[in-house]
Formats: C-alpha cells, sequence, structure tokens
C-alpha cells in the first residue's frame, strides 16, 4: 500500500512540472527574460540576508572617514592601473573591429570602444548605450554594425571572463571552504571543457548554423588575444581596488583577485549600472567578515577612480564633434576576383608560375610587392592567412613574409606559406620562419618526351588499353565549356565533392580560360583535363574522368598534353604534387603521412603520376612558428578537403553540384 501511494504521489508530482514546463515554454520571451532576471535578483536577496547582521552593523561614518583617508599614493596608483584597465579594454573594439573587417583606423576604434564601455558601465543597458556611443563616434559606420561590434565585444569578454575565471579558480586559493568550494572547482572544470570544446570547434568546424543563424567562430589567434586582454583587464581593475584597501586589512591580492572575479560576473549577468548591489553583496560574501567597513571603503574609492572619472572623461570625448576619418590608403591585400586587372594579368603571363591562374577562380587575392612590381597570392582559411607557390615578380621575398605575418596579425589568423619552392624555403628559413617539406611536384620535359623508355613500360600498356577501346584524345581551344558539365557531374557524384584551396574546381567560366584535353569515344565525351599555361609551362589543374570511361584515358589526355605543350613553346608540363611518401619521414611524422594517405587515396594517385617517370622536386610550408606551421598545415588540409563554396561564381544547373553563393572572407 505504502508503495502504491508513492508510485501515485510520484506521478502527481510528474504532472505538475509537465504542466509548469508547457506553461514556462508558452510565456512570452519579455517574461522568460524577467524570470531569469528574477532568479538571479532572488539569489542576491538570498546572499543579502546572508549578510544582513555584518550590513546592520555597520558603521557608515568610519567607512567614509576611511575613504578620505585614502592617500595620494593610494589614489595615484589606482588611477594608473584604472589606465592600464581601460587600454586592454581599448584592445577588443580594434580586434574585433579587424575581425569583422569594419575598415576603421586600429587607434579610433580603440578610443571608441573605452568611450562606449566607459559610459555604458556606468548606465547601464550597455547594448544599447554601447552602440549608440561608438556610432557616434565612428562616422561611417551604420547603427547595425555598431550594435553587432557591442554585442561581439560583450559576448568576447564574457567568454574570457568565463575560461578566465575557471583557470584562476583552479589555480589560487578559493575564496571559500567546504562543499562551497567543491562546487565552484566543479564549475570552473566545466567551463574549461566548454572553452575547450570551442577551441576545438575554431579548428574542425568553424562556420555554425544555429537555428537558422550562421555564426563564425573567432580565430584561434583571436581567441588567445581575447583571453589575455581580459586577463589584463580584470587583473589591473583588481589591483586599483586592491591599492585602495588599508594596509591593515591584511588582504593579499591573490586572495583578492578570484573574489573579484566572481563579483565581476555577478554584476555583468545582473545587468545593473556598473553591477552596483551585486557585485559589493558578492564580494563581501566572499571576503573575511571582519574586514567588511574596509572593503565597502575601498569598493566606494574603486567606484570613484575606476567608473565616475573615466566616465566624465569619455563624456568629454563624447562631446566633441565627431571627425569623419581620413580616406584609407588603398589595400596593399588585392581582394579576391575572377576578373582580374590588366597588370596583374601582365604580371602573370610573364611569370614561371603557370599555376598562379587559380587566382581566376575568384577565391585567392594578392599580397601586392611595394610598387606594383608583383606580389604572392593569397588564400584565407578560418585560422590562417597563407601566401601560395612563391612570390612572384617581387625582389625583395623577405619584405613580403613580413607583409603577410602582419596582415594576418590584423586579420587575426596566423601567417604561413604553402607550396614553396626550395629557393623560396631558404628565404624563409632567412627570415627565421620554421619550414617543413609537404608535398613533391612531377613534372616532365616536354621536348624529347617519349614512351619508350623502359621506365614507362606501363604507361605504353594503359594507352594500348585506351587506343584499343577507340579513345581519341585532342586539344580543344574552343570546346564550350558546358559541353564538359555532365562528364564533370558524374564525376562529382561518384567522388562526392571536389577538393579546393590549392586545386581548381568545376566551373565553366574558370575552365573557359585553361588549356583543355578532350578524350572521346565516338562522340561521346568520356573524359577531359584541364591546365594552367603560359609560355614556359603547362601545369595540370582538373581531371575529370568519367567514371565508365576505359582503362588508360587517363594517361591519353596526359600524353596529348605534353605534346600540345611542346607544339605551343612550353618545354615543361608539370603534373601537380602528391603528399611526401611517408618513408622519408621517421617518428611520429611517419604515421601522419602514412594516415594522411590513406585517408586521400593517395597511393592511386602517386602509382598514375610516376608512371609517367617524372622529375620529382620538393615543395615546403613554412611559418614563423612552430605552433603556427601545425595549425596552419592541419586548416590547409581541413580546406582543401572540405572547401567552401566558391564566392560569386553560378553553379551548373545539376543536381550533383553544391551551389556556388557568396562567401565573406
Amino acid at each position: 500500500m505504502r508503495q502504491q501511494v508513492h508510485d501515485k504521489t510520484r506521478r502527481a508530482l510528474a504532472r505538475v512540472r509537465s504542466v509548469q514546463t508547457e506553461q514556462a515554454g508558452r510565456l512570452p520571451g519579455w517574461a522568460r527574460a524577467a524570470r531569469r532576471q528574477i532568479i538571479v535578483l532572488a539569489v542576491l536577496a538570498g546572499l543579502a540576508m546572508v549578510l544582513r547582521d555584518r550590513i546592520a552593523h555597520l558603521d557608515w561614518p568610519a567607512i567614509l572617514s576611511s575613504v578620505a583617508q585614502v592617500t595620494a599614493l593610494q589614489w595615484l596608483g589606482a588611477a594608473l592601473a584604472t589606465t592600464a584597465s581601460f587600454a586592454a579594454l581599448a584592445k577588443y573594439d580594434a580586434l574585433l573591429h579587424r575581425m569583422l573587417g569594419t575598415g576603421q583606423p586600429s587607434g579610433r576604434a580603440g578610443r571608441a570602444g573605452w568611450v562606449a564601455i566607459a559610459i555604458s558601465q556606468t548606465l547601464g543597458f550597455g547594448l544599447i548605450s554601447g552602440a549608440l556611443v561608438r556610432w557616434r563616434m565612428l562616422p561611417g559606420l551604420s547603427l547595425l554594425s555598431a550594435t553587432r561590434l557591442t554585442l561581439a565585444v560583450a559576448a568576447s569578454f564574457l567568454a574570457g571572463w568565463a575560461v578566465l575565471s575557471a583557470a584562476v579558480l583552479l589555480i589560487l586559493p578559493l575564496p571559500m571552504h567546504g562543499q562551497g568550494a567543491t562546487a565552484l572547482r566543479v564549475l570552473a572544470g566545466l567551463a574549461l571543457l566548454g572553452g575547450g570544446a570551442v577551441t576545438a570547434l575554431a579548428l574542425y568546424r568553424p562556420n555554425l548554423r544555429l537555428a537558422g543563424w550562421k555564426l563564425r567562430l573567432p580565430p584561434l589567434a583571436v581567441q588567445g588575444r581575447i583571453l589575455w586582454l581580459c586577463a589584463i583587464d580584470t587583473a589591473f581593475a583588481a589591483l586599483a581596488l586592491w591599492l585602495l584597501l588599508p594596509a591593515e586589512s591584511g588582504i593579499g591580492f591573490l586572495a583578492l583577485y578570484p573574489a573579484f572575479l566572481i563579483a565581476l560576473g555577478a554584476g555583468f549577468v545582473s545587468g545593473s549600472p556598473g553591477g552596483v548591489g551585486p557585485f559589493e553583496v558578492t564580494l563581501l560574501a566572499l571576503l573575511p567578515p571582519d574586514q567588511t567597513a574596509q572593503i565597502l571603503a575601498a569598493i566606494l574609492a574603486w567606484r570613484l577612480v575606476y567608473y565616475a572619472a573615466p566616465t566624465l572623461a569619455a563624456m568629454g570625448m563624447l562631446a566633441r564633434p565627431p571627425r569623419r576619418a581620413p580616406e584609407l590608403a588603398p589595400a596593399r591585400l588585392l581582394a579576391p576576383d575572377p576578373d582580374l586587372p590588366v597588370w596583374l594579368e601582365r604580371q602573370l603571363a610573364r611569370s614561371d608560375q603557370a599555376e598562379l591562374g587559380l587566382l581566376r577562380q575568384g577565391e585567392h587575392g594578392v599580397l601586392i610587392d611595394p610598387g606594383a612590381r608583383g606580389g604572392w597570392m593569397i588564400g584565407r582559411t578560418p585560422q590562417a592567412l597563407v601566401g601560395l607557390l612563391d612570390p612572384f615578380g617581387a625582389r625583395n621575398t623577405g619584405r613580403l613574409l613580413d607583409d603577410l605575418r602582419h596582415k594576418a596579425r590584423d586579420e587575426g589568423r596566423i601567417a604561413c606559406a604553402y607550396k614553396l619552392t626550395p629557393r623560396a624555403a631558404a628565404r624563409a628559413r632567412k627570415a627565421r620562419w620554421h619550414v617543413t617539406l609537404m608535398a613533391t611536384e612531377c613534372w616532365l620535359e616536354t621536348k624529347g618526351f617519349s614512351t619508350d623508355q623502359p621506365a614507362r613500360s606501363g604507361l605504353r600498356r594503359k594507352l594500348r588499353k585506351a587506343a584499343k577501346a577507340g579513345i581519341r584524345c585532342t586539344h580543344e581551344a574552343c570546346i564550350e565549356p558546358t559541353a564538359l558539365t555532365p562528364v564533370a557531374a558524374r564525376w562529382h557524384e561518384v567522388r562526392g565533392g571536389e577538393r579546393g584551396f590549392s586545386m581548381g574546381r568545376f566551373c565553366p567560366d574558370y575552365i573557359a580560360g585553361q588549356s583543355v584535353i578532350v578524350a572521346r569515344k565516338g562522340d561521346e565525351i568520356v573524359g577531359f583535363a584541364s591546365f594552367h599555361t603560359n609560355d614556359r609551362e603547362w601545369v595540370l589543374d582538373l581531371m575529370r574522368p568519367a567514371p565508365d570511361a576505359p582503362d588508360g584515358t587517363m594517361q591519353a589526355l596526359i600524353v596529348t598534353a605534353i605534346e600540345a605543350a611542346r607544339i605551343s613553346g612550353a618545354t615543361r608540363l608539370s603534373l601537380a604534387a602528391l603528399p611526401p611518401c611517408p618513408s622519408r619521414f621517421t617518428g611520429p611524422a611517419r604515421h601522419v603521412w602514412q594516415r594522411a594517405e590513406r585517408m586521400a587515396g593517395a597511393a592511386g594517385l602517386r602509382q598514375f603520376k610516376l608512371g609517367f617517370a617524372p622529375h620529382l622536386s620538393p615543395r615546403y610550408m613554412a611559418a614563423p612558428t612552430r605552433v603556427s606551421l601545425l595549425l596552419g598545415g592541419l586548416d590547409i588540409a581541413r580546406q582543401i578537403h572540405a572547401p567552401p563554396p566558391l564566392p560569386g561564381a553560378s553553379a551548373p544547373r545539376h543536381g550533383l553540384f553544391h551551389k556556388f553563393r557568396s562567401l565573406s572572407s
């Protein structure tokens, strides 16, 4: 009987909870927000009830007298610490302006940032007041952009505060003992796990879609700087408060800092102007009870230094008429555009690197050499700004390496170079960049090429099979690119997608600018290969055999291309690059390359290219640090195997293709 009563009671409680949950789900947004505030206020009210005896017995005249006894040296130290804290706050805005690409100068952006923060933290309504101040002080910035920036600053600070607080609470002595300390450590551990998850997502899946919204996670370099700025900001803010405590309080900075971070979070979540109330209540609850009067006196003095003084200075800055930002000098980083400027077309025609034709895909930009004598093809990944191939037409490669590093830093990315020749890699080493082997280029001399060599016996067998199947390959400079779409679509269906970044992707407009070799069986197109070309060399770009193409079709396409390149006057034909052979490495690197070869199916590609008995030349990757080299390599690999849609191109009308759509760089 008792068990039956217990079961009935449990079911009744479950029904009540279900009804409550259903009713809560029907609440409008403002009601749910109000409920969250009520919960926060209820918790704070509970803390105030616990502290009511301490507050009731406060000697307020003594507190004000303690404020009056703060020495000039203490005021000066607190003012200097406040200045350092606001300098870090200003960097938030400058960093996020660069990341969001607003085009505002860093100095102007930082100045507007600290003014907005000083005013909004005192007046409250941080999103509204902060956005309005930034909009007022930054001509050319729309109110929507100012609001988005303000939201990004608040979110970045909150995320940085959460991770920093978790780390501090796990490292420094906790401001409480017993079950409360255990709960804090558990929460800190969960916060660090959450921060680690965000870091992993930023590396492996930087673009997220949540409820129809596209969310781009900050690059790892930006996340690191946000955390560093948050540490500087909060440490100097806490130092300003600590310097205002009387010497006899006996509270050390390492004891104050964890409590300060928790109180700061309570004030931030409450939404009250300056966190007034929640900040004081939380800090008093976490610090020694016999120091209440001294702590409150220091907080009052701190609010004068950290809130009132910056607010007055900010009001003065805001009262000044805004000045229109001067015209910015043309960016030295040319934006991606498939329609290349005339001067750049001329540079590409004179360049030794036909593979620079990848610029016509419209995915990569150009870092322009001083004087516009040349430049460097530049690709972007979520984490890195990448110089692809060797710089072209530039005499000072070291200067371009420095420019790439500085531009990457401005964008919150890491800098790296990809597919460098040995000569360019040596220049990178001279500039103290770290260099590693990443690929091997396979190339052939067109003059005197013959299939009769013993090393090409396998190639001869493949060509005989293709000839027996009736395969006929021709160089067709005037073919309509859309005629190749069905073959490309079938290849796409079988392979499950195209690779990108350092490899071209099928697009009729892109193919129209290349030399194309077409394989036919009768009147049916069963495959094609496209090449980047200039007067010196041809470089293999796309190879698209139909799934039912006879054996030997790909080999026949390449042999025909070699003859066409020789007739055109080119002395060199490149079969593009292969991943390095794992046997060239030792230790963990060998296992990494073995795994990469299995995943990429490189063994078959290696057998195909080496069947031509080509010359082999190493290609290198370089970055300023070993960490940048590792992160850049991982990000480039992800971008190659899972490329985003091409910008500004229209997709072929075939259901098997991903739609090409605009993509913000």
